[in-house]
């Protein structure tokens, strides 16, 4: 081996002790060794900490595009809700909207010959379509014929609620909210 670079730091000297034995002389190459192995690590760590450095940008970005989709796919689902509870108002109302038809036709059945209707009008309500406003003038009748057209409308399960009747003279001016029954 090169003296130079392998030498045991010591001058020879003959009033001293005796010189290290050869094998120490690889304490040098190993602190060479270690040297470039150090910087080969060095130099590993410092590649792997760029990369990681990358790979963190890149999972930032995929990070937002995937909160951009989860943005735009709540956004549709809300609108999909909006839409969805639009719907079942729409069949909330129609479910409530029955054709009136029945209801004139039991009125006028249960009505006698000689008794006249002068005026029958059924409301539809707003807020709930299932109920339904019910007015109508009587004339030559008595109180029997409201009873008759109460019965007659119980039997298309409906129900009268808050039911008023005046009578001036031969005219019976009943009022009722008709309420539809679920059975």
């Amino acid at each position: 081996m090169s003296d130079y670079i392998c030498h045991d730091f010591k001058t020879p000297r003959t009033d001293t002790s005796k010189r290290l034995p050869n094998s120490f002389k690889m304490v040098p190459v190993a602190f060479y060794l270690a040297l470039v192995g150090g910087a080969y690590f060095m130099t590993m760590d410092w590649m792997a900490y760029k990369h990681a450095q990358q790979q963190k940008i890149a999972s930032e970005e995929v990070k937002k595009q995937h909160e951009a989709v989860t943005k735009k796919m709540g956004d549709e689902k809300a609108a999909l809700d909006a839409e969805t509870a639009k719907a079942e108002e729409v069949a909330k109302w129609m479910e409530g909207a029955r054709n009136l038809q029945p209801i004139s036709v039991a009125i006028a059945r249960a009505i006698p010959p000689e008794v006249r209707i002068s005026d029958l009008t059924i409301e539809r309500s707003d807020q709930v379509p299932a109920n339904l406003s019910l007015a109508m003038k009587i004339n030559g009748g008595s109180v029997t014929e409201v009873g008759l057209i109460e019965s007659s409308i119980s039997r298309l399960n409906y129900r009268s609620y808050s039911p008023q009747q005046t009578k001036s003279g031969d005219l019976i001016e009943y009022r009722s909210t008709l309420v539809r029954q679920e059975q």
